[in-house]
């Protein structure tokens, strides 16, 4: 997908999933469990997000490390 599809800074859980070619549920799992995945940003205890740059660089690193 291209970053002119998705042009917020912020990707919220039903953004940054179909974003990274994955369900919301392995996003929370890889956020919770993979050291080098991004941090989410917590807004609130119901509203989460994360960074797209952050996101398209730990892309980069997995392309990196195939």
């Amino acid at each position: 997908m291209n970053t002119q599809d998705h042009p917020a800074a912020i990707l919220r859980p039903n953004e940054a999933a179909p974003y990274l070619g994955m369900s919301r549920r392995k996003l929370y799992d890889l956020s919770e469990s993979d050291p080098t995945f991004p941090r989410k940003i917590v807004f609130s205890s119901r509203c989460v997000g994360w960074r797209r740059e952050a996101l398209d660089a730990w892309l980069r690193g997995k392309e990196g490390a195939a």
